[in-house]
């Protein structure tokens, strides 16, 4: 807990503890469990309120769970991993509801669309190798696998539609779900480490290997580009309100103004606090706040367009891997480099 008496107080309200370096984190779509998992190969279920394991996949994944999704209606859950699978667990009895080859081993990535498609549901889209493929909600397959030129590096349901926008180190392809045909290609002369679309879809941001952010107007094509990053620009985080875009990219947080004709040309909110690398930054949900951890252990809650931004800060026993808001912003959950998974409340 902070003793700064100009900061919040920050309550730790349990501690769960896996095997190794936590890869993976997740709320439940109604926060009242709470997912993660570890480069041993572990997942964890918790219950978000007791801060109890109600199930422990002790080997979920020979080599290790790189991702885990929550179903939508929050009773199941999916896992991918280093072996080359991917399962959906159900989540009240802990059995697999499914399990399948991912198309390539290695498979890291895996996203739920946020609306039912047709009457084929929400559909899990699954990232491995060079390979994309759809699944339905009780885990069977739907159309013919994707392969791209490159390997994929993120993928992500633009929010509210059933557009899929797969990024790979040299562009980002827009495709309709339904017929499966590309919308629009966004080419990139640096290889692209993540991407992250405005919870409008009018902004394409992606963080590249070269320290720098891209970002594409989506209306109407124009480019822009962020450089002088002290470190690769592994993470993104929008505000909900598509204004405000959080970058990692070394010890200090940049904040980018993205209203009107967006961030290019404009002095970026600086955050600085940290002593080591950003590793984590997720926006509330369900309000303003801004959660970053770093490689240090050190967790601090940010209200960056406030004269005193700084609302709280914390520290882990080792590096922090993941932060999470619970849906309604009440909670955050942190994972660390040893394992730990710890939940906070900001008083």
């Amino acid at each position: 807990m902070s003793s700064d008496p100009k900061l919040r107080p920050i309550d730790f309200l349990w501690h769960g503890k896996l095997e190794d370096f936590n890869t993976s984190l997740a709320w439940s779509p109604d926060g009242k469990q709470l997912a993660a998992g570890s480069v041993s190969g572990q997942v964890a279920i918790y219950d978000a309120v007791q801060g109890r394991a109600v199930h422990l996949f002790e080997q979920a994944h020979a080599d290790g769970c790189d991702v885990l999704a929550w179903r939508p209606d929050g009773n199941a859950l999916a896992t991918a991993g280093r072996d080359g699978t991917w399962k959906l667990w159900d989540a009240t009895d802990g059995k697999i509801l499914a399990e399948h080859e991912a198309g390539a081993m290695w498979a890291e990535h895996l996203a739920w669309s946020s609306k039912p498609i047709d009457e084929r549901g929400h559909l899990l889209a699954l990232g491995a190798g060079n390979t994309v493929t759809l699944w339905n909600e009780i885990g069977q397959a739907v159309g013919e696998s994707l392969k791209v030129a490159k390997t994929v590096s993120e993928i992500a349901w633009i929010i509210g539609g059933t557009t899929l926008a797969i990024a790979t180190s040299s562009e980002v392809i827009v495709r309709d779900a339904l017929d499966n045909t590309d919308e629009r290609v966004f080419k990139s002369r640096d290889p692209i480490l993540n991407m992250a679309f405005s919870p409008s879809g009018k902004w394409l941001m992606t963080g590249n290997q070269d320290c720098s952010v891209h970002v594409w107007n989506t209306d109407n094509g124009g480019e822009m580009h962020m450089r002088g990053y002290a470190a690769k620009v592994r993470q993104l985080a929008w505000h909900r309100g598509s204004r405000w875009l959080a970058t990692g990219g070394g010890e200090t947080i940049s904040v980018w103004d993205c209203s009107g004709r967006g961030p290019e040309g404009r002095t970026p909110l600086l955050l600085e606090w940290h002593p080591d690398q950003i590793s984590a930054l997720h926006y509330q949900p369900e309000g303003d706040w801004l959660a970053s951890g770093a490689r240090d252990g050190s967790l601090a809650v940010w209200s960056p367009t406030q004269r005193q931004n700084q609302i709280s800060r914390a520290k882990i026993s080792s590096g922090v891997t993941r932060v999470a808001w619970s849906p309604d912003g009440k909670l955050l959950a942190a994972t660390g480099e040893c394992g730990e998974v710890q939940v906070l409340a900001v008083e």
